[in-house]
């Protein structure tokens, strides 16, 4: 029996704007299932609280699994040290590299009309961040975005990957979360605090940053516009979602 479904955001739940009316109506039907609902997201909870709010979900883990909210308060959260926050300022003013910066609360950065960023937020949708107005007073940091080429990207990890999770979601773009950190990781230590079982967790997504997390549950459902590596290591695969894939995947497999 299924206890909890957790749902990746952009492209599983919704794309920018759009979320079927279908998908809302399979959560309502989870819900009266007894099923708990939680979101599993690479973005911030400052970004997926409308949609929290909206959906009546209580869980968020965000940050790619390195934060835990319950309704936006911080239950769990592993931040980078402080000092590596302020390396990364002072790399990036160095060679001119835009950053965003995940707090508990607020989204940060240090360059408001970064090209990259612009291009981003219309790709993808961002909420605006906040400037950064003194390296020395930089709050807790769980994961950071920095606009930069795979050939630049050492200036930050040092070209040790194995510090930290990385996922570059773009030629130009990629996550940095502490190392140990992903989805799975992060969806686990939810778990463990609400006494459930992986086995007993349907989880949807169709990035390769939900790849650990596909793999690491009882019923991991890959979208049918997920990339054909995710949908490998997917016990199931559910069609697009705009094609009603959330509400396929939840009569089908989940509410019989």
């Amino acid at each position: 029996m299924i206890k909890l479904a957790a749902f990746d955001v952009d492209g599983t739940l919704r794309e920018r704007d759009y979320l079927p009316d279908s998908t809302r109506a399979a959560l309502q039907l989870l819900k009266e299932n007894g099923v708990a609902l939680a979101l599993c997201t690479g973005r911030s909870e400052f970004e997926v609280v409308s949609l929290r709010e909206e959906l009546g979900i209580d869980w968020a883990i965000t940050c790619n699994g390195s934060h835990i909210g319950f309704r936006g308060k911080t239950v769990f959260g592993n931040a980078f040290p402080a000092q590596t926050v302020r390396r990364w300022l002072q790399e990036a003013e160095r060679f001119g590299h835009g950053l965003i910066l995940y707090g508990s609360e607020l989204m940060y950065t240090n360059q408001r009309e970064n090209p990259y960023f612009v291009q981003a937020q219309q790709e993808i949708g961002f909420m605006e961040p906040v400037l950064i107005q003194s390296i020395d007073e930089v709050p807790d940091i769980y994961q950071a975005i920095v606009f930069c080429s795979e050939q630049e990207e050492a200036a930050y990890t040092g070209g040790e990957h194995n510090r930290y999770y990385l996922h570059r979601w773009r030629p130009w773009a990629i996550d940095i979360n502490p190392g140990g950190m992903n989805k799975a990781v992060g969806l686990q230590q939810l778990l463990d605090h609400l006494g459930i079982s992986s086995e007993e967790v349907a989880a949807f997504g169709d990035g390769l940053n939900d790849y650990e997390m596909i793999e690491s549950v009882g019923y991991g459902i890959a979208m049918g516009n997920a990339g054909e590596e995710l949908k490998e290591k997917a016990r199931f695969v559910t069609k697009p979602m705009k094609e009603d894939g959330i509400a396929y995947a939840v009569n089908e497999w989940i509410v019989k």
